[in-house]
C-alpha cells in the first residue's frame, strides 16, 4: 500500500522541519546550560541508563486513574526526558570526535570512515541510518503522534 500524498506532505513539509527546529534549539540550550561535551556525555549516559533501568517503575506508577490530560502529560514528559537524555549523550559523544580530530592525524572524512567500519563490524550501521524520529503513519486518529516510549504499544499505558 502506497502512502497518501497528503500524509507525505504533512510529514515532510511540516512535522520534520518542526521536529528539527525543536531538537536543534534543545541542543543549543543544552550547550548553554550543561557546557562542555564531556559533562554532557557523562550526564546523558547516566540519565539514559537510569531511564532504561527504571522503565518498569515509571510504567507501573503512571497515573492511570487520573484524567486523560494527566496521563498524556505524564507520557509526554517521560518521552521528552528520555529523548533529552539521549540527545545530551549524543552531544557529549562529540568529545570522542574532538579528541580524534585533535590528534592531527585524522580529518573528518577519516573519522567518518572509521566510525562506519566499526558500525558495520557491529552490525549496527542500518540502525544508525534510520530517521531519528519515526512517525506512526497509519489510519488511526493519532496517526501523526509518535508512539510512546513508555508503553511500546499504541501510545496508551497498559492497565495494571
Amino acid at each position: 500500500m502506497l502512502p497518501r500524498f497528503e500524509d507525505l506532505v504533512l510529514i515532510y513539509a511540516v512535522l520534520t522541519p518542526t521536529s528539527v527546529l525543536y531538537w536543534h534549539t534543545t541542543a543549543v540550550l543544552l550547550d548553554q546550560l550543561v557546557g562542555h561535551n564531556a559533562v554532557k556525555m557523562v550526564l546523558g549516559f547516566a540519565s539514559a541508563v537510569a531511564f532504561a533501568y527504571y522503565h518498569e517503575v515509571f510504567s507501573n506508577n503512571a497515573p492511570t486513574s487520573s484524567s486523560r490530560l494527566v496521563l498524556t502529560s505524564y507520557e509526554t514528559a517521560f518521552d521528552y526526558m528520555v529523548k533529552l537524555s539521549c540527545l545530551c549523550y549524543h552531544l557529549g559523544c562529540r568529545t570522542i570526535y574532538d579528541l580524534l580530530l585533535a590528534t592531527g592525524l585524522l580529518a573528518p572524512v577519516h573519522i567518518a570512515v572509521l566510525a562506519a567500519a566499526f558500525l558495520i563490524h557491529l552490525r549496527g550501521f542500518r540502525n544508525v541510518l534510520a530517521l531519528p524520529l519515526v512517525v506512526n503513519n497509519d489510519d488511526s486518529v493519532e496517526r501523526y503522534r509518535p508512539l510512546s516510549s513508555l508503553t511500546f504499544s499504541s501510545g496508551r499505558l497498559r492497565a495494571k
